[in-house]
C-alpha cells in the first residue's frame, strides 16, 4: 500500500498547461507511482471543486465567503503589495485553508503534508499539527518570496513558529539555505530546487514559424516574468533605444501579466518603439517552450529571485541568458560559462549586455551548450524527483 501525501500550495494549475503553480503540480504528478497523492489549493469561479489531474487527486477551497481572486494572476504577496485591502480576506482564507486540510487528513488518513511556501501555506499546516493531528508530519519547501517577505516583528515570529514545526525543510537555492541558517535557529536545511522538463524547453522546440508569426526581422530579445517593478522591465524597455541604434530590427517580445502592464505599454509608446516591442501576455507552457527555443537572447534584470526557475527554462532551451547578478541565481548560471550576468540592472549596462552578446553570438555558442548541459545534468524533473522521494520516505520510516 502507498503511503499518502497531502501537498498544500496557494498556487496550482487552473487547468492542464496553465502555469500558475506548475512547477508544483510538476512534482506531485511525478511522485504518484511511488505514493498517493493529494492536493488542497485555492479555489475561484470558473474552477471546478474537486479534480483528477494526471493522476494527483485535487481539492480546491474558498478563499471568502464569495469569490476574491488572492492566490491566483501575479500571486498572493503580489496581490496583498497591490491592494492592501486584500489582507482583510487573509483569515477567511486561512480558516478555509485549514478546513480543507481537516477534511483531507481525516478522509485520506494522511500522514505527510508537504507545503509549498512557507507563509501562509506551512504556517497553516503546522497549525492543523500541533491543535488537530500531533503524529503528521510537515515538509515545507521555501521558494523565496515567502521567507523574503514580511519581515517585520509579527512576520519573523510566524516565520520561526512554522519553522521550528516542520519535520524536514527544503529551500530552491545555496543562498537562501545559507540566508536561512543564519537567521534562524534550523538544524537542517535541504537544497532541492524545482526541477526542469529538459524535453520540453528543449532546442528542439524551435519554431521559424514563430518568428513569422511575430514578425521578426532581426534579433529575437525574450522577457518572461511577472510584469511588476522588481523584475526590471522599466530599465530594460528604457535600455531598447541604444540596443536599436545597433539593430534596428530587434524585437522584444515580453511574456507574461502584471499590475504594471498599461503603464509598460504606455512608456513603450511615449518613447516611440511600439513597432519593436509585442506584448503576448501569459503563455502556456508547450507554446512558452517555443518562445525560448527560439528567441536569440533571453534577458530577465530582475532585482530579487528565490531562484529563478525561468534562467533554468532558458537555459535548457539553448537560448543565450542574461540573469541579474544575484545570489540565489549563481546555482543556475555561471558568467560566461553558462550565461551572463549583469553586474548593474541600470538600462545603460543592460543595453551594453545585450550589444555584446548579439555581437558575439558565434563566439559564445560554448555558453549556450554548456548551460543546456548544465541544466540537463543538474536539474532535470528525474533528477529532483528522486530526490523529495528519498526525503519523503525517510520521513515516513521515522
Amino acid at each position: 500500500m502507498k503511503h499518502k501525501i497531502l501537498v498544500v500550495s496557494s498556487s496550482y494549475p487552473k487547468f492542464k498547461g496553465d502555469i500558475n503553480g506548475g512547477f508544483v503540480h510538476e512534482l506531485s504528478r511525478r511522485l504518484i507511482n511511488e505514493f498517493d497523492v493529494f492536493v488542497v489549493s485555492p479555489w475561484e469561479k470558473g474552477l471546478l471543486k474537486n479534480e483528477i489531474m494526471d493522476g494527483v487527486c485535487v481539492y480546491r477551497h474558498r478563499q471568502f465567503i464569495w469569490n476574491v481572486k488572492l492566490a491566483y494572476g501575479i500571486g498572493l504577496f503580489e496581490n496583498f503589495k497591490k491592494s492592501p485591502l486584500n489582507y482583510i480576506f487573509l483569515p477567511f482564507y486561512f480558516l478555509f485553508q485549514l478546513f480543507a486540510i481537516i477534511k483531507i487528513c481525516k478522509l485520506e488518513k494522511i500522514r505527510i503534508i508537504h507545503t509549498h511556501w512557507l507563509i501562509p501555506n506551512g504556517l497553516i499546516a503546522v497549525i492543523y499539527k500541533k491543535i488537530f493531528n500531533p503524529k503528521v508530519k510537515v515538509l515545507c519547501t521555501i521558494h523565496g518570496s515567502d521567507y523574503y517577505g514580511l519581515n517585520n516583528f509579527l512576520g519573523n515570529f510566524l516565520k520561526r513558529f512554522t519553522l521550528k514545526k516542520c519535520a524536514k525543510i527544503t529551500v530552491v537555492s545555496e543562498a537562501l539555505k545559507n540566508d536561512l541558517l543564519k537567521n534562524y535557529s534550523v538544524k537542517e536545511v535541504f537544497v532541492q530546487p524545482m526541477g526542469i522538463d529538459t524535453n520540453l524547453f528543449a532546442p528542439i522546440k524551435y519554431n521559424h514559424f514563430l518568428k513569422e508569426k511575430l514578425n521578426i526581422q532581426g534579433p529575437f530579445l525574450l522577457f518572461v516574468g511577472i510584469i511588476v517593478e522588481s523584475k526590471g522591465i522599466k530599465n530594460l524597455i528604457d535600455a531598447l533605444t541604444d540596443v536599436l541604434f545597433e539593430f534596428p530590427n530587434l524585437k522584444l517580445v515580453v511574456v507574461g501579466e502584471g499590475e504594471q502592464k498599461k503603464e509598460m505599454i504606455e512608456n513603450v509608446q511615449k518613447i516611440g518603439i511600439t513597432d519593436s516591442v509585442l506584448f503576448v501576455g501569459k503563455l502556456e507552457q508547450l507554446e512558452l517552450s517555443k518562445y525560448y527555443a527560439t528567441a536569440d537572447i533571453f534577458i530577465l534584470p530582475s532585482k530579487s529571485e528565490g531562484f529563478g526557475l525561468v534562467y533554468a527554462e532558458a537555459l535548457s532551451s539553448g537560448v543565450f541568458t542574461i540573469a541579474s547578478d544575484l545570489p540565489a541565481v549563481h546555482d543556475i548560471i555561471e558568467d560566461y560559462q553558462t550565461g551572463f550576468f549583469l553586474k548593474n540592472i541600470d538600462s545603460k549596462t543592460i543595453a551594453k549586455k545585450i550589444i555584446e552578446v548579439i555581437n558575439n553570438k558565434e563566439k559564445f555558442l560554448f555558453v549556450k551548450n554548456n548551460g543546456r548541459n548544465h541544466i540537463v545534468d543538474n536539474f532535470d524533473w528525474e533528477i529532483i524527483k528522486y530526490k523529495y522521494i528519498n526525503l519523503i520516505n525517510k520521513l515516513v520510516s521515522n
